[in-house]
């Protein structure tokens, strides 16, 4: 079964939900990219929400999240790669 993540952004944080029952918090967006992706989430696998008194996650941050992760993927897979 593939894990999925949920991410909102309250109380300067960002905060995912793994479909697993784990919960990720990071204040930056960048370090909370990496955390799901050391926890096998792939880009197509985040989602996001928003609930009143909530601050909202720009678009720039929801494609910036994924673009990361996908880079990371790349990364990794070349490294791998010459390995």
């Amino acid at each position: 079964m593939t894990t999925t993540a949920t991410v909102s952004h309250s109380k300067n944080e960002f905060v995912a939900v793994l479909s697993d029952g784990r919960r990720i918090r990071q204040s930056e967006w960048h370090d909370l990219a990496e955390a799901l992706f050391c926890a096998g989430i792939s880009a197509s696998r985040v989602d996001y929400e928003w609930h009143t008194g909530q601050r909202m996650i720009t678009a720039g941050q929801k494609a910036a999240i994924k673009a990361e992760i996908r880079r990371l993927g790349h990364v990794v897979g070349l490294h791998d790669a010459a390995a």
